[in-house]
């Protein structure tokens, strides 16, 4: 669905109001139109261009705010007025849709090289090299039958290990995958086709109600290929918790821990590369100076320069140090015969009399049939619960409970020059924080700031006022915030089948949200910040020094709200929406990672834990998969 001219010219004022007159508003209009053209439902994209056309009634526009005139029509001074009318509104509907376009303008104009580069944002350090693919794709051509003992949806930390140790087994594997193959020599890491190429529907998939932004990896190697390297083993405290709670007494037993120890030794999890980068240092000094835990980060890294080309990484690794399954499970397992298929889109599994045989998928656009005795879903806490509803499994907690450790930050301005986009992309944690009941809490770490990122998080009362606090990007410091929820949120499909993601902080998470931002304040405060602020629909920041500063801040906060759209929120990590336990009425995989009900049907992925983690969880993923391959190796072939 394209934008109809007359929300085009909507989309154009839109444009022009947000980042200023110095932009060519038409291109970058043109620009974000395409990115609206990419959203994955359809609803999606109806709405935000019935959003337009609302933009340009003259009727629409006198009831909203007074003023009798299309958008494009109106003053600068009034659609400023006009948009920020929009963003701080009462109505969840209009912040809503004030965040929609605040999110995909601004992030287009910030990852293009000229806007960019205006911040001192040199982007990234020269051309990808020149080196070949080692792994061979199967090109689907026309339509085309495969057959094969277990077929694996999905290459991220789950379904590379299970390709990998079933293939070593003697298995016949299918690896299939949604994203395309990218490896060193296509890792640009260039802002903007990092997100479209590397990430989940372009980096711009979110809740139904925008209220978290999900950034997710879509491409062959899937979310090892993108993320910040952290491989935090599972707390014993949650194993303890999986086990006792939940039923699951292999947590604490010998043979997880062989898993999650055989996962971390193949991806190299180490200490030894944690040198600081400039956000580092300026958490750890904070942490310091207030007496708290920090420690070092484990990474699985091999030989990472930790330079400042190292902050790039989460558009991929060019040097090929994070060792992630592109490098290490994926070439395991073709080694040993297994086939791969990038580029394709599993639409069903195939379940005849309550024993799964198969996949139906679409790649090349081609129908492409896989027969196998057994098929292991493995595409992710999003994706996996949505493609088993469009299955036909019928189970009451399937897409239920769902995780996403909800992320934040509180930014402080410093004098010294952070640099936050360079170096180490994870090197030092707190967990000062991390048990404020039962568990539960959030830990501090830090993450690369890079221009989407801080026009994501900045907030946008005018042209302004916006563009210069873009503009202190150099000097900008993050103390990042990972929350471990207790209450989760639910995946379902459209008529189209495409998933929708339902989500609400708890009163009880955002209590710990609550505290998560006074502690963080109270961090860049010791750390020497000279203006601390968080990433709110408002502007509200204080400059530490009054005996009553933090405080009359956190007030002022709290009086903004604490609603969808209020305050700016990221899930780096999707979690248990296909969780296991012991019992069909409340998880839907029992504890040999088997779909209840249905045989040969096995997930192995993050959608399979109990609850969320508390910590980063890709060893914790690469544990289970590790494990649930050892099960499925062992099970009688059958085609």
């Amino acid at each position: 669905m394209s934008l109809t001219p007359r929300a085009f010219a909507a989309l154009r004022a839109v444009a022009a109001t947000l980042v200023g007159g110095g932009a060519d508003e038409a291109d970058l209009a043109a620009r974000v139109a395409g990115h609206v053209a990419m959203l994955p439902r359809a609803a999606d994209r109806a709405e935000l261009n019935l959003l337009l056309r609302l933009f340009e009634s003259r009727v629409v526009n006198f009831l909203i705010a007074g003023i009798p005139r299309p958008l494009s029509a109106m003053t600068p001074a009034q659609r400023e007025c006009y948009l920020r009318g929009w963003a701080t509104s009462r109505l969840p509907a209009r912040r809503k849709a004030f965040q929609a376009l605040k999110r995909l303008v601004t992030v287009s104009h910030y990852t293009t090289p000229g806007p960019a580069r205006a911040l001192g944002y040199p982007g990234a350090p020269g051309p990808p090299p020149a080196v070949p693919k080692p792994l061979r794709p199967l090109a689907i051509t026309r339509d085309t039958t495969l057959t094969c003992d277990v077929v694996v949806v999905g290459s991220g930390a789950g379904g590379a290990v299970i390709a990998a140790e079933l293939a070593a087994a003697g298995k016949d594997v299918v690896v299939l995958e949604k994203g395309g193959y990218r490896n060193e020599a296509d890792f640009t890491q260039q802002e903007g086709d990092g997100l479209e190429r590397l990430y989940d529907a372009g980096g711009l998939l979110a809740t139904r109600d925008l209220s978290l932004v999900i950034l997710q990896g879509a491409t062959l190697g899937g979310g090892t290929v993108v993320n910040y390297t952290t491989s935090f083993a599972t707390p014993e405290s949650v194993r303890d918790e999986w086990a006792r709670e939940h039923g699951l007494p292999h947590f604490t037993g010998a043979e997880f821990t062989h898993s999650l120890d055989a996962a971390a030794r193949r991806i190299g999890v180490n200490t030894e590369h944690a040198t600081p980068s400039g956000r580092d240092r300026v958490l750890i000094r904070g942490l310091e100076r207030l007496g708290w835990h920090h420690g070092l980060l484990p990474r699985n890294v091999r030989g990472c320069s930790q330079d400042d080309a190292c902050g790039y990484c989460g558009y991929g690794c060019r040097s090929a140090a994070k060792q992630s399954t592109l490098v290490t499970f994926l070439p395991d397992a073709v080694a040993r015969g297994a086939r791969i298929v990038v580029e394709c889109d599993v639409r069903r599994v195939s379940i005849t009399n309550g024993q799964a045989t198969g996949v139906e998928a679409r790649a090349g656009g081609h129908a492409l049939t896989v027969r196998a005795g057994a098929v292991v879903v493995a595409c992710g806490s999003i994706h996996s619960p949505a493609l088993l509803l469009r299955s036909g499994v019928h189970l009451p907690a399937l897409g239920r409970f769902l995780a996403l450790h909800p992320a934040s930050a509180v930014f402080g301005t410093m004098d010294e020059a952070v640099r936050p986009w360079t170096g180490t992309l994870q090197a030092h944690y707190s967990d000062q924080f991390a048990d404020l009941d039962h568990g539960y809490g959030f830990k501090f770490e830090t993450a690369p700031v890079h221009p989407s990122l801080l026009a994501l998080a900045a907030p946008w009362e005018s042209a302004a006022q916006y563009a210069d606090r873009m503009g202190r990007l150099t000097h900008t410091a993050v103390c990042g915030i990972l929350l471990r929820d207790r209450f989760g949120g639910r995946v379902s499909v459209d008529r189209d089948g495409c998933p929708v993601v339902d989500y609400r902080v708890s009163r009880y998470d955002a209590a710990h949200l609550r505290r998560a931002l006074s502690a963080g304040a109270e961090l860049l405060e010791a750390a020497g910040a000279r203006e601390i602020w968080a990433p709110l629909a408002r502007w509200i920041s204080y400059k530490p020094g009054g005996s009553n500063a933090r405080a009359d801040w956190l007030a002022r906060v709290d009086a903004a709200g604490w609603g969808a759209n209020q305050l700016l929120l990221v899930t780096f990590h999707q979690m248990a929406s296909c969780r296991m336990g012991s019992s069909a009425r409340s998880s839907v995989v029992d504890p040999e990672n088997r779909v209840w009900g249905v045989r040969g049907l096995y997930v192995a992925d993050a959608s399979v834990f109990p609850t969320s983690s508390g910590v980063n969880p890709m060893l914790t993923i690469m544990g289970i998969a590790h494990r649930a391959a050892g099960i499925i190796a062992a099970q009688p072939a059958s085609r």
